[in-house]
Order: C-alpha cells, then structure tokens, then sequence
C-alpha cells in the first residue's frame, strides 16, 4: 500500500484508520521541521513507537527513576551492560532482576502512548507508510494497542486540551493544596457510600482549608490521589508528570479537575527546563554558570511570550481555540456522559439490570471515576428506573438521558 503525502491534505485520524481497517504491518514515519516520529504496526495494531533524537529507551529510563521505580545507579549499570552486549534496555533492566516485569510492560505502554497521542496535535506535516511483511520489536513486554483505542483517546485529548489549557496554559506552572492534606482521603472503591460522600467537602470550609468534621472528607479516586500527592507548591506541572508516571494529558486533565474542585491552587510559576540546566552549569562552573544562566533566563522570556496565546502548541500559532469556553466545555461534558452511558448498558448487559449508582461502575471497572462528573465539577445525576434509567448533568439538566433496557 502506498501511502504518503502532508497531514494537511489528509489527518492523522484517518491515516490511522485506514492502516487498522487494512490490518497493515509496517512503519509509519511523520516529520515535522525536524522532528520525526515512527510508529510501528502489526496487523493495524500499534506495537511501538519512537522520536528521532529522543529515543524511547533514554525516555524510559528517565520515567523509571523519577518515578521511583529504578535508582540512578542500576540506571547507570542496565546501560553500560547493554553499551556490550546491543541488548534492549528493557530486556535488560528485567534480565538483572532491576524492574519486575510488569513495572516495565506499563512504562513501555506510558511511553508509546505518550509518543502517539503528542501527534494528534500536530497540525501539519509530511507521513509516509512503508509496508513490510514483518516488524521488528519488543514482543515479549508490549502489548498492542488497537488503531481504533488510538483513535478513540486523541480525539478525546484533542478536544479536551483547549477547555484544559485555560487553567493550565504553561507546563512550568506550580500548584499547591488549596485544603488540610488531613481532609484528603482516598476512595475505598465500593465502600465509598456513593457520589454524595465522594464529592462532600468539596466546598464550605473545605475549599478554604479548615479542618472539618468526618463528613468533610475529601475522597479522590487511586489516579487523582496520585496526582494530588506530588502537588507541592514547588513542583511544576512537568515535574508533576515526571513523577507521576502517566500520561502527560491525564495528569494535567486531573490537575484541572482538582483546580474545579477547589483541592489544589496556583502558587506561580517554577524553573523551566533550561533554567534548571543552567543552574546545574553554574553549580559544576560558576564562572561559565553565570552566562549559561542568564542565556537561560533570557530564552525562558522569549518562550513565555511566544506561547502566551499558544500554549500546548507550535512556537509562534496562535492557539485553536476559537469557539467559546462554554461551549468546549458542555461538549467534553456531553462527551463524558455518553462514556458513562455506554457503561451502564455495559453493566446491564452483564449482569441483567442496571446498576444501583454509578459507583457501581467504577468498581466494576467500566469508568473512570473522573468521568462522574461535568468539566466543571458538578456530579451527574443517575436514576435508576423498572426498565430503564435517566442520566444527567446536574440537577437541572434540559436534556437528560432517558434510556429503556431491553428485558433479557
């Protein structure tokens, strides 16, 4: 199959969905100036994925060790080890018994989605599909990811950015607890005692950080307290992301969740990625330092300034966000609810009637538990009828979702 030509004339959804629906094997390589990026197919799934210039194996040996996975010094061994013998890393780390197994297949995973979804936000470009018969990769710690996940979760990320992006316009932003760390719990899954509980102490004196009685306790899901743990008042959002591990929209998307909620504050900007190299240049060499530093603190302005309007985006394009906030934000909404919708007909599906709330279908693992709630954090309203529900946003929702299960 011949496939090639610019992102322009024809999008990355499409370039996707035509090598899913074909079941392809082979490389796709997109460039952009001089970025380039491959991804790997086999019978249209995706099975890695990698940067020209920053390798996936450099990125995740990084990841690994901040997120406390691997220390710098088996870091340091695993690579002098695979220097000799030309072994991947991967292999490597779990050979020498440095990383289990499974710690490695979700750090691979992080890293190719992270890679992928980074795509979705290019907006021009040149792609060229090179079919083969076979792939070369690493089959024992990958797992494939449909094209059509793929698909499913950039449009998701792309139309979720820009709602997101306006709280949070800049990754050297810093964050801090906006509530007593003493009122924040995490969620015990079914004992929870449904949405009320979940979503009590949200405002009040919680929001203003006082402590406040048992039914003040705010409960985050396992992925939001991940998050909310690393949130310091002197990491910035990137270090955040470090730290945590996942993927860089899925962090931020909870940072702007709990900025929603009141949990968490702005408290300013931190160094940038520049600047803390600078820093550690003076510190081996002041009198070199003081120049690198002030070089770095120079490029950090022009930076801001340039992506002032633009952030998440290309140096110098203005951002994409042109029709109103309100109107971004009921569609991710809307979004949301038809997600939790199709997973009470899931749940139904499965066990002959409709569940009882939708905490149900978090433990059940059909949902996120952040996908309960509208972008501005009001919780969805679920009723539970004979033969059917009514799903809304809010109490006063004009269109709800009124649905009819079908008697098994």
């Amino acid at each position: 199959m011949a496939l090639s030509g610019s992102i322009k004339d024809f999008g990355l959804p499409d370039i996707f969905q035509l090598i899913g629906l074909q079941r392809k094997t082979g490389t796709l390589t997109l460039k952009r100036d001089a970025e380039q990026v491959t991804v790997v197919f086999e019978n249209g799934m995706v099975v890695a994925s990698d940067t020209i210039g920053k390798r996936i194996e450099d990125k995740l040996g990084h990841v690994l060790v901040k997120t406390g996975r691997l220390t710098r010094e088996r870091l340091e061994e695993a690579l002098a080890v695979q220097k000799q013998t030309l072994q991947r890393l991967g292999h490597v780390l779990v050979e020498t018994g440095a990383l289990a197994p499974k710690d490695l297949k979700a750090a691979l995973a992080v890293q190719v989605q992270q890679t992928l979804f980074r795509l979705f936000r290019w907006k021009e470009g040149e792609y060229a599909f090179d079919s083969t018969d076979s792939v070369d990769y690493d089959r024992d710690n990958t797992n494939p990811m449909s094209a059509d996940f793929i698909l499913m979760e950039g449009i998701r990320m792309v139309d979720e950015w820009p709602i997101i992006e306006k709280k949070i316009p800049s990754m050297d932003l810093v964050f801090k607890s906006a509530v007593d760390p003493r009122l924040v719990e995490l969620s015990g899954g079914s004992d929870d005692g449904g949405l009320d509980e979940m979503f009590a102490g949200m405002g009040g004196d919680a929001a203003k950080g006082a402590a406040g009685p048992a039914a003040s306790k705010i409960k985050l899901t396992p992925d939001e307290h991940r998050v909310y743990q690393h949130v310091d008042g002197s990491n910035t959002v990137q270090q955040v992301v470090d730290s945590v591990g996942a993927l860089e929209f899925e962090v931020c998307r909870t940072l702007f969740d709990l900025l929603n909620r009141n949990i968490i504050a702005p408290a300013g900007k931190g160094a940038t990625r520049g600047a803390e190299a600078a820093a550690e240049a003076a510190a081996a060499s002041p009198v070199l330092g003081y120049a690198a530093l002030a070089a770095a603190i120079l490029l950090t302005l022009a930076a801001v300034g340039m992506h002032r309007g633009a952030a998440f985006g290309l140096i110098g394009v203005p951002s994409a966000l042109t029709p109103p906030l309100a109107a971004l934000e009921l569609d991710a909404t809307r979004t949301r609810l038809a997600r939790v919708d199709q997973a009470i007909r899931a749940f139904a599906l499965g066990t002959g009637a409709a569940p009882t709330s939708l905490e149900e279908l978090v433990t059940a693992g059909l949902v996120d538990g952040r996908h309960l709630r509208a972008i501005d954090g009001r919780a969805f309203v679920y009723a539970p009828a004979e033969g059917g529900y009514t799903l809304g946003i809010g109490e006063n929702d004009p269109q709800p979702l009124r649905r009819t299960l079908a008697a098994r």
